[in-house]
């Protein structure tokens, strides 16, 4: 069973990956991660972190993570590296 729900948004043009644990992630440790794994930051605030590479990315303090692809596989990959590296 998968760690996280992947939900189609903005009208498919984005994937939300939803992590089942709710609690709040570091997120400066997070994007550093993110960062290392080839995606370049390019907003950091108390809301969210942006990272821009193949796809765009958002990272929201819950730990829920914006993919912005019409890709459901990209998506999934991404979700996945999401919840068992860059989270864990």
């Amino acid at each position: 069973m998968d760690s996280y729900v992947l939900e189609v948004c903005s009208g498919g043009a984005a994937w939300q990956v939803e992590p089942h644990s709710t609690n709040e992630i570091d997120l400066e440790k997070i994007a550093k991660k993110i960062v290392s794994s080839g995606w370049k930051c390019t907003l950091e605030n108390r809301l969210c972190y942006t990272f821009s590479g193949d796809v765009n990315l958002t990272l929201f303090p819950s730990g829920k993570l914006l993919v912005k692809t019409s890709d459901r596989n990209i998506a999934n990959k991404i979700a996945k590296f999401h919840i068992d590296d860059w989270l864990s």
